[in-house]
C-alpha cells in the first residue's frame, strides 16, 4: 500500500496525528456506496449447526464453506452441485479454510477443539473430497481462525485466543509461533455473550501480512522479511470491527464487520465506504472472498449469519469496481 497524500501534500497519517482524537493510525474517512443486487447462492440450516464461517474459492469457481458448529465443510460447484464433509472435530468447530495451490489445490481447514487429537490444521483432498488428515497439531487452548498461504506455500494461521500468528512451513508437520503480542490479543470484550476474537482474519499483499483484530477494531500490518521471519507490527487501520477481508487488485480492502452487520470498502488511503448493510440482507457476516473466474472477478462471496444471525447463507455482492487480479 502506498502512502497517500492530501491535496496540500500532507499524508493522511500526519492529518490524523494533528486531529488526534479522531482515529488511531491512518485516519478513516467515511462514506457510502450503493450496493448492487444481492444474490443468495446457498442457504444453510441453522438448526443443524450449519453456520457458515469461512469461504475459499478455487480458480474454477468451486467454493468451500466451513460450517462452524456442524463441524462440516460444504463444497459448492459453479453449477450448483453440493457435497458435505463432516470433519473429525471431536465436538469442536471448523473455522478458516484455504486452498493449497502447492498441493494439488487441496483444502486446508483450521479446527478448534478441546480434543488433543483434533485441534489443528487438517487437509482435505480436492479429488474425492473425503478422508481428511491432520497435517499439524495446535494447542487445545488455541483458537485457530483465519488462514492464508503465501506465494511459497507457507500457511499462516491467526490465533484469536492466544494473540498470535502460527506459521506452518510448506511440507512441515509442526506449526511455529511466527508473531505474537498485544496488538494481536483479544481485549475480553464480548458481544451477545461471545468473547470477541483478537487476531482473526488475515491476508498477504506484497511482502506484508495484514491481520484483523476484531476486539480492538484494528488491522495490523506485519512485514515478512526476506528470511521469512516477522518484522515489527503496527496498526494500519483503526475504527473498523472487521472479521475477515479480501484485497482487490487496486489495493482496496473489502471487509465484513461482524457485529455491525456491514460490508465495507477501505481504500489504500484509508477512506471507508459502506458497500452493504443489514437492509441489503447482511446479518452477522464473517468471511469475504473474490470469485477468481475472469467473468466474475468483480463479485464478492460473503458468508452470512456466521454465529448470531438467523439466515445462514452464502451471498454474492457485485462490487461494480475492479476485482481480484487475474491468474
Amino acid at each position: 500500500m502506498n502512502r497517500c497524500r492530501t491535496s496540500r501534500g500532507r499524508t493522511l497519517l500526519h492529518v490524523a496525528a494533528l486531529l488526534g482524537a479522531i482515529v488511531v493510525g491512518l485516519g478513516l474517512l467515511t462514506g457510502n456506496a450503493t450496493a448492487a443486487t444481492v444474490l443468495t447462492l446457498v442457504t444453510f440450516d441453522r438448526a443443524a449447526g450449519q453456520t457458515p464461517e469461512s469461504v475459499a474459492i478455487t480458480t474454477d469457481g468451486t467454493a468451500y464453506v466451513s460450517l462452524a458448529f456442524a463441524g462440516q465443510i460444504r463444497r459448492i460447484t459453479p453449477n450448483g452441485g453440493q457435497a458435505t464433509l463432516t470433519m473429525p472435530t471431536a465436538g469442536g468447530i471448523t473455522v478458516g479454510v484455504a486452498i493449497d495451490a502447492h498441493h494439488d489445490n487441496d483444502l486446508d481447514v483450521a479446527v478448534r477443539s478441546a480434543a488433543p487429537n483434533a485441534a489443528g490444521i487438517w487437509r482435505v483432498p480436492r479429488v474425492g473430497f473425503d478422508h481428511p488428515t491432520r497435517i499439524a497439531a495446535l494447542p487445545t487452548v488455541s483458537f485457530p481462525n483465519g488462514v492464508t498461504f503465501d506465494a511459497d506455500g507457507n500457511l499462516y494461521v491467526a490465533d484469536s485466543d492466544l494473540g498470535r500468528i502460527w506459521r506452518l512451513a510448506r511440507g512441515a508437520s509442526q506449526a511455529t509461533v511466527w508473531a505474537q503480542g498485544p496488538l494481536l490479543s483479544p481485549t475480553g470484550e464480548s458481544f451477545q455473550g461471545f468473547v470477541l476474537p483478537g487476531a482473526n482474519g488475515l491476508k498477504i499483499r506484497g511482502k506484508t501480512l495484514y491481520v484483523s483484530n476484531t476486539s480492538t477494531q484494528t488491522i495490523i500490518a506485519i512485514p515478512i522479511r526476506r528470511d521469512g521471519t516477522a518484522g515489527s507490527m503496527a496498526v494500519r487501520f483503526s475504527g473498523v470491527q472487521i472479521d475477515d477481508f479480501a484485497f482487490a487488485v487496486n489495493g482496496d480492502l473489502y471487509a465484513t464487520e461482524n457485529p455491525p452487520s456491514r460490508l465495507v470498502r477501505i481504500t489504500p488511503c484509508g477512506v471507508v465506504s459502506t458497500v452493504a448493510t443489514a437492509t441489503d440482507g447482511l446479518e452477522n457476516p464473517s468471511d469475504v472472498a473474490f470469485d477468481p473466474r475472469p467473468a466474475h472477478r468483480r463479485d464478492l462471496l460473503v458468508t452470512n449469519s456466521a454465529y448470531f444471525g438467523t439466515h445462514p447463507s452464502l451471498q454474492e455482492f457485485p462490487t461494480g469496481r475492479v476485482g481480484q487480479r487475474l491468474p
